[in-house]
Order: C-alpha cells, then sequence, then structure tokens
C-alpha cells in the first residue's frame, strides 16, 4: 500500500479518513478499487482521499479539498 499525504495534513487526520475509506471496501471499478474519490469534513477543513489504480498495490493520495 503506498499513501501520499500533501498540503501538511496532519497524519493523525490524513489517516483517520483513509480508514473510513478501506472501512468502506472495494466499491469501485466493479469492486477492484477502493472509492475513487471521498471528501471528508475534518476539524483542518475538507480532506479528500483520492484512490489511483496501480496494479501492484493499493495507492491513496490524501489532500485539502
Amino acid at each position: 500500500m503506498t499513501i501520499e499525504i500533501k498540503d501538511d495534513i496532519p497524519h493523525d487526520i490524513a489517516i483517520g479518513c483513509l480508514l473510513k475509506v478501506i472501512e468502506g471496501g472495494r466499491i469501485s471499478n466493479d469492486g477492484r478499487l477502493y472509492c475513487y474519490l471521498t471528501i471528508f469534513e475534518t476539524s483542518i477543513g475538507k480532506v479528500a482521499v483520492h484512490t489511483r489504480d496501480y496494479r501492484k498495490s493499493d495507492c491513496f493520495v490524501i489532500y485539502k479539498f
């Protein structure tokens, strides 16, 4: 699994959002990927978790929205 956290988002917020996406399961691309884009309202504003379609492992980018 690859995780890229941008925009100086605190790790606890980023990982908390990521865990919610993972808990939701693989719902995109016919059940092969986690949700392509999920947006959360957090204490630092809106944070997006974006899933990239890589073949070797799951890849997530977390950034301010």
